[in-house]
C-alpha cells in the first residue's frame, strides 16, 4: 500500500507493514520503506526530508544540506532551497509546520482536514485510505472529472482534485500545516534580464557539475528524441557520456520510421555512444489493478514506461529526463489572456465553466504578483499547471520503479533561464537552447530539431510573421471541445 507513497497526519491510523514512522510534533510521518529519507532536529526545529537532492553549487549530502538549514533564517532558507535540483519534500518544524517540495511539485503533496484531523500524502488515494473525502458534488466540476476527456487524459486541474476540500500544494508554493495556509515562494525578487552569453555563462557549470554529482551516486540513463529539451539534455552529459546510457523509447503507436526513432539512432551511432531502444509493453492486468488500486486516476503511460526497463546494476538506476526545461521555452507563446476562458484555451482544455472559473480565480490572485517581479504570466500559467500536472506528476508515477529526475528541477536554474529575453526562448525554436547545446557540445547541433512537417509550417507561419494573429484567433474564436 505504501509503496512509493507517504502519508502526514495526526489521527491515529491501524499499524501498516514494509513503513518507516517518524514523529514530527502533534502527528506521525508514515513512508514506505523503498523512499529516501533524512531527518535533523535541534531544540524545536526538527528537519526531516523525503527523496534526494542535488545541491546546484555545492557537494553536500542531504543529511548536510538540512542541518545547514537549521542555521538558516526563513528567507535564507527559502534562497537556499532554490540551490536545490531534486525530488523532494521538506518539512521544517514540529509546531507550525512548513511543508516544501522541489521546483515541479514531482514529489506529490495533497493536503486537507477532516472531523479535526488535518492530513497530508503523495496521492489522494493513500489519503482515502485512511480518511473520507467525499467526491465534489460542484456540478460544472463533476462534468468535467466524470467527462470522456478527462478520462482519457487524467490531467488535474492547478492545485485541486476531483474531491472537496482536498487540495494539492503546486510547484513555488509551501504549505503551513497549522491552519493549511499556502504561500507562495517564488518569485520573491524582480526577474533582471540577461543576455543567453551571460546566463549560459552561469548554468553550464552548473550542468557540469550536477552530471558529475549524479554520475558518483548512479548508473545514468539519458532520454533522447528529435526534440530540443533531450538535446539540451544530452549536451549537458557531455563530460560523462563515456558513462552515459542513451536510449528512446518505442511507442506502440509509432512507426519504426518516426523521426523520434531514426535521429537519435544516428546522432549516438556517428558519436560512438552507447545506445538502447526500449519497446513499451502494455502491463500485465494484475499489475495494472495494483496500481488502480494504488493511485487516484493515475495515467498508465509511465508505468508501462519505466517498469524494470533496464537491469539492476551496482549503482542504482537513474534515468535523466527532459522535464521541466519547458518552462523556459515560452511554451504557451505570447498571446494576451484576459480572463479565465482565454487561458482554458490557451492551454488547450474544453470550454467548461468550472475551468473557467478556477483560471479567472488564479489570475486574480497571481497576475499582479507575477508582472509586478517582470515574469511571463503565461510561463507562470504553464509551470504551475502543466509542469506540475503532466511533467511533475509523470516524474511521480515513474518513480513506483525507478528515480526519473530532469536537472532542470530547480528554481535557481529556471530562474537563470527565464531571464533570458522572450524572444530568444521560442517553443518552437529557442535560440537560447540552441546557443546552450553549440557551447556544450557543438556537434550536436549539427543534426535537425523536431523536423516534422507540422513544426516546420510553424516556423513558417513565425517568419512570416502570421502566427500570433494565428494564436490569437484560436484562443479567442476555436475551443478544443465542450463539457
Amino acid at each position: 500500500m505504501f509503496k512509493n507513497q507517504y502519508l502526514l497526519t495526526n489521527k491515529e491510523i491501524p499499524s501498516q507493514k514494509d513503513i518507516t514512522e517518524i514523529c514530527i510534533g502533534e502527528f506521525t510521518l508514515y513512508f514506505g520503506n523503498d523512499i529516501e529519507y533524512y531527518t535533523v532536529q535541534k531544540n524545536d526545529t526538527q528537519i526531516t526530508l523525503l527523496g534526494y537532492v542535488f545541491h546546484c553549487y555545492n557537494s553536500l549530502s542531504e543529511q548536510e544540506l538540512i542541518e545547514n538549514l537549521l542555521t538558516l533564517s526563513k528567507a535564507e532558507l527559502l534562497d537556499e532551497i532554490d540551490l536545490w535540483c531534486g525530488h523532494f519534500v521538506l518539512f521544517v518544524g514540529n509546531k507550525n509546520i512548513k511543508v516544501y517540495n522541489d521546483a515541479s511539485a514531482s514529489f506529490k503533496v495533497f493536503y486537507g482536514e477532516k472531523d479535526n484531523n488535518k492530513v497530508l500524502g503523495s496521492d489522494p488515494k493513500i489519503i482515502n485510505t485512511f480518511f473520507d473525502f467525499k467526491e465534489d458534488k460542484n456540478t460544472d466540476k463533476l462534468k468535467f472529472y466524470q467527462s470522456d476527456y478527462f478520462k482519457n487524459n487524467p490531467t488535474k486541474i492547478g492545485n485541486e482534485t476531483r474531491f472537496k476540500n482536498l487540495l494539492q500544494l503546486v510547484s513555488n508554493h509551501c504549505l503551513n500545516i497549522k491552519n493549511n495556509s499556502i504561500e507562495r515562494v517564488f518569485p520573491r525578487k524582480e526577474r533582471k534580464e540577461l543576455t543567453q552569453e551571460l546566463a549560459s555563462k552561469k548554468l553550464i557549470p552548473i550542468f557540469n557539475h550536477l552530471t558529475t554529482l549524479i554520475e558518483k551516486r548512479h548508473t545514468v540513463y539519458s532520454s533522447l528524441t528529435a526534440g530540443y529539451d533531450s538535446r539540451l539534455l544530452m549536451a549537458a552529459t557531455k563530460n560523462i557520456s563515456d558513462k552515459v546510457k542513451y536510449y528512446t523509447f518505442k511507442l506502440p503507436n509509432k512507426k519504426e520510421d518516426y523521426i523520434d526513432y531514426t535521429l537519435p539512432k544516428k546522432i549516438t551511432s556517428d558519436l560512438g555512444l552507447n545506445y538502447s531502444f526500449v519497446r513499451v509493453k502494455e502491463l500485465p492486468n494484475k499489475i495494472k489493478e495494483q496500481i488502480l488500486n494504488s493511485y487516484d486516476y493515475p495515467k498508465i503511460r509511465p508505468f508501462e514506461q519505466y517498469r524494470n526497463i533496464f537491469n539492476k546494476n551496482e549503482k542504482s538506476n537513474i534515468l535523466l529526463v527532459g522535464f521541466v526545461s519547458e518552462v523556459a521555452k515560452n511554451y504557451l507563446e505570447s498571446v494576451t489572456v484576459k480572463n479565465g476562458k482565454d487561458v482554458v484555451r490557451a492551454i488547450h482544455l474544453p470550454d467548461n465553466n468550472y475551468l473557467e472559473k478556477y483560471y479567472q480565480n488564479w489570475l486574480d490572485k497571481n497576475q499582479n504578483i507575477i508582472t509586478t517581479y517582470n515574469y511571463e504570466i503565461l510561463d507562470f500559467i504553464h509551470w504551475e499547471q502543466d509542469i506540475t500536472n503532466f511533467a511533475g506528476q509523470n516524474t511521480y508515477y515513474a518513480h513506483h520503479y525507478v528515480r526519473l529526475f530532469s536537472i532542470f528541477n530547480s528554481r535557481e536554474i529556471l530562474k537563470i533561464m527565464l531571464s533570458v529575453p522572450k524572444e530568444k526562448r521560442d517553443g518552437k525554436s529557442p535560440i537560447f537552447f540552441r546557443y546552450l547545446i553549440k557551447n556544450m557540445w557543438s556537434e550536436l547541433t549539427d543534426y535537425p530539431f523536431n523536423p516534422t512537417l507540422k513544426d516546420k509550417g510553424i516556423l513558417f507561419m513565425k517568419k512570416i510573421k502570421i502566427y500570433p494573429f494565428y494564436k490569437y484567433l484560436q484562443v479567442k474564436f476555436t475551443n478544443h471541445g465542450k463539457i
